[in-house]
Parts: C-alpha cells; structure tokens; sequence
C-alpha cells in the first residue's frame, strides 16, 4: 500500500465518523421535558424546618445596571460551577441512587442562585436533604429509561416511591448538574413555549429546591432532576429588584446567557392580550409571541426574536462583539382592572471586555524595601460593595527562556519546558519526513475532537525585546485542522493567537498532498504582554466539521522544531494572603526582585482577576554610621561608614535644635576614605550648637 493510500483510507474513516459539536453533554443530545405545573396538593411536602443557609453559597446579589458589576459577577462567580467533579455513588444498572460530591452539589446550587440574582429576585435558595434524596432517585429513572415523565409508570426501570414523590419537579436528560440549570434557564424546545422550566427557577417565594444528578454511564444517559416546589410557594411575594420579573434582565446580561426565548413575568396580572415591542440599539427587531400558558409559576408572556429557532439548544442568541442595546415594552397588561405596560432595557455584552466603568486593581508601594523589614502595599479599591476581602498573590522574578532541543527530548523520553495537556498516544518526539531531524509531532490520533496541546512550563513575564521563536511545517491536514501558538494574560481562561497555519486539503476533493514541503522559520513578539504574566502553548486544534487524518506517521500532521524562547523572565514561588481591606503588608525574609498583584474578592469566597503586577526589589539594609563629630578651630571632621551601599552620593544635613528643620549644608567638603567603606565631611561650626546628619537619596 503506497502512502498516498493510506493517507486516503484514514482520510476516509475520519470523514465517516459523526461528531456532534460541544453542546453534546456525555451521552445522548441534552433534552428537557415538558415544564412542571403548579403542584395541586402542596401538603405532602415534607414540612422541615428550612435549613440555614449553606455557606458556599449565601445570599447573592447583583446590581445589573452596572456593567462592571455584572462583569464581575459572572467572570468571578459562574464558571465556579463547570466541571466539578460529580464523585457519584450512583449505580443505575442496580437502581442504586447513590450520592454525590458536595461541592458538586454546591456549585447546582450556586448556579441556581446565581440566576436567580441576575433575575433580582431572592437568591438565597437552600436544598432540602429530602428533596436531595428524592431527586436523586428520580434522576437514576432519567438514565435507566432514557425519558422524562412527571408521573412515572410503576413499570418503568429502577421505580420507586421516592423517585414518584420527586418526579414533578425540572427534568433533564443528556446533561445533569450546573449545565441542567443553564439549561432550564435556556428552556429550549417547542414544547417548552411558555418557559416553565425557567419560571420555577426565578419563582420569587421559593425558598428551598433539591438536586439529583447521575452522570453518563457505559448506555445510561446522564440526568438531572431539580425539585423546584416547597410549602413557600403560596407565601406573599418577596420584594424583587423590579415588580416584574424577566429574562434576559433589565440593565447588563452577558451574551453566553441570552437566549431565544425572551419573557416577562408579573404576579396577578393577566398578559394573555399583552403585546410586545422591542428594538436593536434604536431599530425595530421583529418578533414571535409564544401561545399564552399559565400554571407554570407567575403569569409569563414569552416572545422569539429576528425569527430564531428556539426548538434547538444549538441554537445561540446573536451577538456581534459589541455591546448591544435591546429597548422592550410590554403593553396591553391587565392589572386589577386596569391596563398598564412596563418599558426596559437590556444591553447585551461580552463580559471578557473591561467597559468604561472599569478600574484596574491597581498596586501601590515602595519600589525598593529592605529584606526582612515590613513594607506596606495598597490596591485600587473595587466600586462594588460585593467585595469582601483582597487577594494578594506575591512571586519571585527569575531568569526565564529556554532553547527546546528535541533531540535531548527523545533521549530523555520527555519534553524539557512543555507539557502535554491533551495525554496523546503517540510519541510526541519524532524524525521529520522532510530531513530527518528531531521535531516535535502533533497529530490528531484519538476517536474524538479533542485538540493537541503543549503547553509551555514555565509562568512567563515578558519584556520588550521577549521573542519565542521555532520552525514549523504542515504535513497532510484538512483545512479545518488549525495549528496554532497561544498566549494566556488571564491564567488560561482565555487564548489568544500568536500565530496560525491550517492544513490544506479539502476534505470533498478526490486526492490529497502534503500541504508544505520544508520548514519555515517564526519568530513571534510577546513585546505585547510585556510586564504581565502569561502561559504560552501550541494548540493543533480543530474546528467543525471536525474531518482529520487520522494516524501517527511522521508525514502527517504539525511538526515544530528549534524552539527557543529569548529575553524574558519568569515567574515563581508564587503565594497568595488575603486581607479584609485594600492594605497588605509583606516581610520578605530574602533579597531579589519581587512582584505583587491584587485581585477582589466577592462575596468572600470568589476572586476575580489579578490587577497590574507591580514589581519591586528585596535589599540588604544600607547602613550609614556616623562617627562623633570632631571638633578643630571651629571646622568640624564628621567621618562615617557605610554598609550595603555602592556607588551612592551622600549629602550633609544640619539643624540648631532637634525638632526642628533640617537644612543641607551645601558648603561643606566631602573626602573618600575608601570607596564604599569611608567617607567625612568637613564643615565650618559658628553656632553654639549645630546637630549632623548624613544621608544618600
């Protein structure tokens, strides 16, 4: 079989494999049910006393005409709940419910609370241990079965009392936990018009939920049951930010939670004949009203705009980069007899950009302190009066740089100043087919659309004149297999790229060829990101329709070689203190070169970003000692010696009195002993009295 060949078959079996995209959670598409209706007999609750509140989570609370706030909120708080590990007991081949990790458990509940402070009704929800247990049985039917139901059949896989007891509550199949939440926000579907799923999340009066959730397992889909009712939900309405409650909120809404279905929710009111306008940053958007349905928590007008496809969860709200202005009224509403309307804005964004309202947490200090001896530092404080306490995260300045040989690396078996992100396996150490040299190899060699990542050891700091340099050359690759040099600024939450190079071959086309035939030479500036901390990696990523070749021979590929990064410094040993205000004190205990960043810290748990860096150096004391003064014929010898100091100036200072002002003697003669060791000044005394002091600036 020649090459070409093979190249061709593999070619073939990747274009045959079906990848669904990155909404796919686990197993099975993520599916949710029809909505829960108002319960008719709230009487078989379990009537507890409701549980103090859990202190992972306390009372949130958002000011969503605030950019910034928002910003914070979600940057700081949301992405706390992904990928907690579920650490599930749950067995659903034995109908075993089992339990769950209680961070998992926690970061549910802090989605859901954090949802319901966007929505600014009361965000200070607990779970019930009953209602735990019971949602948890009801979850291990989900999986068993594969299907949602409100009112289970008693011959359905793994039924029991508990799981029937739980079972009205937000069912979801195909994804469980945080994502389950989002998902009920979202609340897509056709059968899921009247967003009932998101109505119980937001209701204002409830009080206290439960959560089951059992991951995907071997052909048993992963499910989530969140029980959304308690004997508070024919309590009086608690005050919320606005009478109304809607979604997306008035004020600042992040666009990765904007979806297709918009709604608006008043108590007591009937919006049946309500009607909607709504424009685009002043322009009109055309929009569908969803069927008018009731019994789903409070009376809810729900519309689609531009005409989007709500049925799918694939589909996303459109967003342009910029921050974008929605203008809503809701009219025609019968309140009481009486018609109303409510008018509000939402402007959409991109919490990843800082706005106008932004204000770095910027450091201030002494650039120089003396080892051992206390400094005093001090931040920008955050105009949020959700910040409860400063992070401080303090490191030492090394030398950084390296030059990556690799053919050191394939006789050590290990990659020197990189790490293997993506667990690849296949040798990521190999000789080119070009010329047979040592490089490094990425290919995409695994079943799935999981990218190849290195990523580089060492937590750089740039300066003006950092280069990261290397050879590289593409081999056989589709146009969709991308690779990629990337940096960090915010500890690898976000990439940016440094440099690309797709592969060249159609997937569609009838024959295919190495896209490049020779190394090329890229020498890549991080002048940009001078004096902050990055991460640096290569990324051989993918991107839809996720077509590869398949296999690890050397003619595929990305091969990378010569790297070498210049000019920089590094970060290490980096510790964090937190303080309850904007000061911090720090004692080093040894010389070098340091730097100091401040991060706030909201709700007392939850850091945003680290500020600015502010460096500064660690020195021995400087000593001056001043010998007694000697006096002749009124001149005045004051020798002294110094510690600690090189090549300084000194000046002579001199009062009538202590206590009061010092004035320096320009007049007076200054004599090197020994250079570095020695020094006198000599003055002229016609005073009764005169004090001395010598100093260096």
């Amino acid at each position: 079989m020649n090459p070409k060949t093979l190249i061709l078959f593999w070619c073939n079996l990747a274009i045959g494999l079906a990848f669904f995209g990155p909404t796919l959670k686990a197993m099975g598409q993520p599916t949710l049910g029809d909505a829960p209706k108002w319960p008719a007999n709230l009487t078989r609750l379990p009537q507890e006393t409701k549980p103090k509140v859990q202190t992972y989570t306390g009372s949130f609370s958002v000011n969503t005409d605030s950019r910034e706030q928002v910003r914070d909120f979600y940057n700081a708080i949301y992405a706390t709940s992904e990928n907690v590990p579920i650490n599930s007991t749950a067995d659903v081949a034995d109908c075993f419910p089992g339990t769950n990790s209680p961070l998992f458990q926690a970061a549910v509940l802090r989605r859901i609370n954090w949802f319901r402070a966007m929505a600014g009704v009361p965000a200070s929800v607990v779970f019930n241990p009953i209602y735990n247990s019971n949602a948890q049985a009801v979850a291990v039917m989900i999986s068993s079965s594969g299907q949602l139901n409100h009112n289970p059949p008693t011959n359905w896989p793994c039924y029991s009392s508990a799981g029937a007891a739980g079972a009205g509550g937000n069912q979801a199949g195909g994804f469980n936990g945080a994502d389950a939440i989002t998902g009920y926000i979202w609340d897509f579907g056709g059968n899921n018009s009247e967003v009932g799923h998101r109505r119980w999340i937001l209701f204002p009066s409830e009080q206290i939920m439960g959560t089951g959730d059992v991951p995907a397992t071997n052909s048993y889909i992963a499910g989530n049951s969140t029980y959304v009712f308690d004997s508070s939900i024919n309590d009086p309405r608690p005050p919320t930010r606005q009478p109304y409650v809607s979604w997306p909120p008035e004020g600042f809404v992040p666009y990765q939670i904007t979806y297709p279905y918009w709604s608006f929710a008043l108590s007591n009111a009937d919006l049946s004949a309500a009607t909607v306008t709504m424009t685009s940053n002043g322009a009109p958007v055309s929009l569908a009203i969803q069927p008018y349905a009731t019994g789903y928590g409070e009376n809810t007008i729900v519309w689609v705009p531009m005409g989007l496809d709500a049925n799918c969860e694939c589909t996303a709200f459109p967003f342009s980069g910029a921050d974008t202005v929605y203008g809503i009224t809701v009219s025609n509403i019968v309140v009481g007899g009486s018609n109303v309307s409510f008018s509000y804005h939402v402007t959409v964004f991109d919490p990843a950009i800082p706005g106008t309202d932004y204000v770095a947490t910027a450091v201030s200090g002494p650039g120089q302190t003396p080892v051992n001896a206390a400094a005093t530092y001090s931040c920008t404080p955050l105009a949020n009066t959700n910040a409860t306490a400063y992070q401080w995260l303090t490191a030492t300045l090394a030398t950084g740089g390296f030059a990556e040989n690799a053919a050191n690396d394939q006789a050590a078996d290990t990659l020197l100043n990189f790490t293997a992100l993506s667990n690849p396996n296949y040798p990521l150490i190999t000789n080119s087919d070009l010329d047979s040299s040592v490089c490094v190899h990425f290919v995409h060699n695994d079943m799935n659309t999981t990218p190849q990542i290195l990523q580089c050891n060492q937590i750089l700091f740039p300066g003006s004149n950092t280069v990261f340099s290397f050879a590289s050359t593409i081999g056989y690759a589709f146009t969709n297999e991308v690779a990629r040099v990337q940096v960090s600024a915010d500890g690898g939450a976000d990439w940016t790229d440094l440099f690309t190079d797709a592969g060249c071959n159609d997937p569609n086309a009838s024959g295919f060829s190495s896209c490049e035939n020779a190394f090329a030479s890229y020498s890549l500036s991080l002048s940009n990101y001078a004096g902050q901390p990055v991460l640096l990696r290569f990324n051989y990523d993918f991107l839809p329709p996720y077509e590869y070749f398949f296999g690890a021979d050397n003619y595929l590929g990305w091969l990378v070689e010569n790297i070498a990064l210049t000019n920089t410094q590094q970060i290490l040993g980096m510790t964090t203190n937190t303080t309850a205000t904007t000061n911090f004190t720090f004692t080093p205990t040894r010389t070098g070169n340091f730097t100091l960043q401040a991060a706030p810290v909201l709700f007392t748990q939850f850091p945003l970003s680290f500020g600015p860096v502010k460096t500064f150096g660690v020195i021995v004391q400087p000593l001056i000692i001043l010998n007694s003064p000697v006096l002749t014929n009124r001149q005045v010898l004051l020798e002294f010696a110094v510690q600690n100091l090189t090549n300084a100036t000194y000046h002579l200072l001199q009062t009538p009195q202590l206590g009061g002002s010092w004035t320096t003697n320009f007049g007076a003669a200054f004599v090197t002993n020994v250079p570095n060791q020695s020094y006198q000044f000599i003055t002229t005394n016609t005073a009764a009295a005169q004090y001395y002091r010598v100093e260096t600036p």
